[in-house]
């Protein structure tokens, strides 16, 4: 009896020792693996760091005035005329029947998606990492007290409120298909990415009506604004206007622009708060 409880006690101590020794090892093993993962990640760190310095240098090296010009020309003919494009479309929502069925087109052209990515998206991207860049070089100071520095303040919040609004605008417009339907079945949102006109008319009807007309009147106005004071100061930069009485001259055409796009804009959102009869679509 006395020799099994010797032996029993003997395999215990190899046994408990055993696992001492693996449990060390992991501990090592585990030790050894945080500050790999520590070491990985301060070397990540330190690498990004020297990256965004080294960008920041070459982004600092490059003349002002090429950014402005880079920025102007994204501004005012890729997204200028995509705005005045889209101003156009809208219109027709006079006759939903009609808007739907161009819509319908548009988006069935198989060369469509690659106008979108060239045409919009590449030249929007450009213009808002410029904008960020413009911004960061020159800052904005609210001390000087001028019609010009109240400008050069307002485009830069209009582009603020640009971003969000047409964030907002692309998930629940243009990408209205994707939305989950649990949210877009209770809210009415259409799920048929054609319906142009029922998808916005939505935002102006209870329980969105709110969201909607402050949303897209934000837009309106800051978009109406951003770019006709764009032509402004595009014009200047490209040296259309170096005199200041021609700057006086375009800085006056610059407002009654942006008093023409309001209003059209206006009229655009009041197409779309009318009543529709639903009509069967075409396939």
């Amino acid at each position: 009896m006395l020799l099994i409880i010797g032996a029993g006690l003997i395999v215990g101590l190899f046994a408990s020792k055993k696992l001492i020794t693996k449990e060390k090892k992991n501990k090592e093993i585990s030790t050894k693996t945080i500050v790999s993962i520590k070491k990985a990640i301060n070397d990540f760190k330190n690498s990004t760091i020297i990256y965004v310095s080294k960008l920041t240098k070459t982004i600092d090296d490059i003349p002002y005035v090429v950014f402005k010009r880079i920025h102007s020309i994204t501004g005012t003919i890729f997204i200028g005329g995509f705005v005045i494009a889209h101003f156009i479309n809208n219109t027709l929502a006079y006759n939903p029947k009609k808007l739907n069925k161009l819509s319908k087109s548009i988006h069935k052209n198989p060369l469509f998606p690659l106008i979108e990515i060239v045409g919009i998206y590449i030249p929007l991207t450009t213009h808002i990492i410029i904008g960020l860049i413009l911004l960061r070089k020159g800052k904005i100071d609210t001390r000087i007290k001028s019609e010009t520095n109240y400008r050069y303040i307002l485009q830069r919040l209009s582009a603020y409120i640009i971003l969000k609004t047409l964030i907002f605008h692309l998930v629940t417009i243009r990408f209205n298909e994707y939305i989950p339907d649990f949210i877009r079945k209770p809210l009415n949102i259409p799920s048929k990415r054609d319906l142009t006109f029922q998808k916005v008319n939505v935002w102006f009807k209870p329980p969105l009506s709110l969201i909607g007309h402050i949303t897209y009147r934000f837009f309106i106005i800051s978009i109406s604004y951003h770019l006709s004071n764009g032509l402004w100061t595009a014009a200047i930069t490209w040296g259309l206007a170096k005199t200041y009485e021609k700057q006086i001259k375009l800085r006056r055409l610059s407002n009654w622009i942006f008093a023409a796009l309001v209003l059209w804009g206006e009229k655009i959102i009041d197409l779309y708060t009318k009543e529709y009869k639903e009509e069967k679509e075409e396939d």
